[in-house]
């Protein structure tokens, strides 16, 4: 991503409605796609905040800018948010915007500006009468995963995918950090994510204590990376942690930093999360922990482990340590 705070008016932008640091991750071959069909080789990004956007992609030479799009509460969010979309659409003056996903309010807000050229999913008349280019994603996708209404958007709209690894350039300035750091610390470097958005998501922390113990033959060090709010709990966890290999609460680290450690690790065993998307973004072997979620398969470096009928308490601690042997 450039710094240029100005992008020159008439280039592309992409729409991506969708909250997390995963689905940015399963968006990343698509906007390359669409990058690489545009004149310029790189787009506009419009995102929401939690997506982590500007964290995540500053290495990311197909973007040219990201501008956060917020996500409005209320009896009259669907008006602002075309508003919001509109003085966006005004201020950069794209020449075409693509809208990944089903909804109308980026439509009209493109469409109020002047935006001449405007593509997106369809999947409904609301969206559909204000959008310029087809073909529409047929209905019978309305309840297909985001990843599978990407591959069939691309192919309807020529887009060459090579693949659907996203292939994230970790930041510098955060592999100078990790390195500073760590970079003492001995290897094999592990990575719990012990974090994730919902709690029927979350295999119990004295689960990942025993893990740890598990594989302490192995020496190394140990990684604990989750958001702030972990903090506190994998402290108490680690006090109580065997002493035989070094365990580390990274859960200080921002996301861009957290990327940068997992490109630097061999291996990744955590919940569905942010962390378990950006561990295979960057490379990294993966070993997803799912209990009754459906697993993801969209990466090679991913390996879905799922658990038992009981949700995620009932993946034991010997099944989990029997993978990471075998994947390490």
């Amino acid at each position: 991503m450039t710094e240029s705070l100005v992008p020159p008016a008439g280039m592309v932008m992409v729409y991506m409605p969708d909250r997390g640091v995963g689905d940015l991750m399963w968006h990343l071959p698509t906007l390359r796609a669409i990058a690489s069909r545009a004149i310029e080789g790189r787009v506009l990004l419009a995102a929401r905040p939690s997506s982590r956007a500007k964290e995540l992609l500053a290495a990311e030479p197909c973007v040219e800018l990201i501008d956060y799009v917020e996500y409005r509460a209320g009896t009259f969010r669907h008006l602002v948010e075309i508003v919001d979309f509109f003085r966006l659409c005004r201020l950069r003056r794209p020449r075409a915007v693509w809208i990944l996903e089903k909804i109308d309010r980026p439509a009209i807000g493109a469409a109020l500006a002047g935006v001449r050229e405007r593509r997106g999913f369809g999947l409904g008349h609301s969206q559909e009468g204000w959008l310029t280019h087809g073909p529409f994603l047929p209905r019978t996708l309305r309840p297909a995963h985001r990843i599978a209404k990407l591959a069939a958007f691309e192919d309807l709209h020529g887009l060459k995918v090579a693949s659907r690894e996203p292939a994230l350039a970790p930041v510098p300035a955060a592999l100078d950090l990790i390195q500073d750091r760590f970079g003492d610390r001995p290897k094999p470097w592990i990575v719990y994510g012990v974090g994730a958005s919902e709690p029927r998501r979350c295999w119990p922390l004295d689960r990942f204590t025993a893990l740890s113990g598990a594989l302490s033959d192995l020496g190394g060090t140990h990684f604990w990376l989750g958001g702030p709010s972990d903090s506190p709990a994998v402290d108490a966890e680690l006090a109580r942690a065997e002493r035989s290999c070094i365990n580390v609460n990274a859960c200080d680290l921002k996301l861009d930093a957290g990327a940068a450690l997992l490109s630097r690790a061999d291996l990744f065993i955590g919940n569905d999360s942010g962390p378990l998307n950006l561990a295979a973004s960057v490379g990294l072997t993966a070993i997803g922990l799912f209990g009754d979620s459906p697993p993801l398969d969209y990466s090679r470096f991913l390996r879905p482990l799922i658990g038992p009928p009981g949700g995620m308490s009932a993946l034991s601690v010997e099944s989990v340590a029997g993978i990471a042997r075998l994947s390490l």
